[in-house]
């Protein structure tokens, strides 16, 4: 069973901020430089200050993507908008999975083949969400292999999807190279 786990940013940023204060000694110190003590108290509440003004309004916008590790090892993965590929791969990488992930504009995908594709369904790379994501089992990867996503944007919208494909290739994965996509006859735009 999936669990699908989001984290804001400011949420994010209070965990961060509540386990910095946890970290600070509040033992009681005899006073030496009560001017001091006031100078850096104000210092601190001014700092404190700025990270609020400037988090909450970066808090009410959507990430383009999350990854998370769950505590079985699987990684969940959400994409709310098809920018930054580069990043999620490295956010992937960290997480123990290596990814190459394209996004291309509508009609277009990338040249096959692009390596020693592993056969389908000798298992499946993913498992999708009832959500807009996956999630993956890093264990389920060789140590030569690789998860390989091309997703097309709907009408060029980074938010919206127009399908896409996925595979495992083992080995080296060649750079994509667009070409006309084939619809089998049926437009999606």
């Amino acid at each position: 069973m999936a669990v699908s786990f989001r984290v804001s940013f400011r949420d994010k940023l209070l965990q961060e901020l509540r386990a910095e204060a946890a970290a600070v000694s509040w033992e009681p110190r005899p006073a030496r430089r009560p001017a001091r003590r006031l100078v850096a108290a104000a210092g601190l509440v001014a700092a404190v200050a700025a990270v609020v003004a400037f988090a909450v309004p970066l808090a009410s916008e959507t990430p383009a993507f999350a990854v998370v590790k769950n505590p079985d090892g699987t990684v969940t993965v959400q994409i709310n908008e098809f920018v930054r590929p580069k990043e999620l791969e490295q956010r992937l990488r960290e997480e123990g999975v290596r990814a190459v992930i394209d996004y291309v504009p509508y009609g277009q995908t990338c040249r096959e083949p692009r390596g020693e594709t592993v056969p389908q369904p000798q298992r499946m790379p993913l498992r999708r969400l009832d959500g807009p994501g996956f999630w993956i089992d890093p264990k389920d990867f060789g140590p030569d292999e690789t998860l390989v996503v091309v997703m097309h944007s709907a009408a060029g919208d980074p938010a919206k999807s127009n399908g896409g494909g996925v595979g495992v290739i083992r080995g080296p994965v060649a750079p994509c190279e667009l070409v006309p996509a084939e619809f089998g006859g049926v437009d999606r735009q």
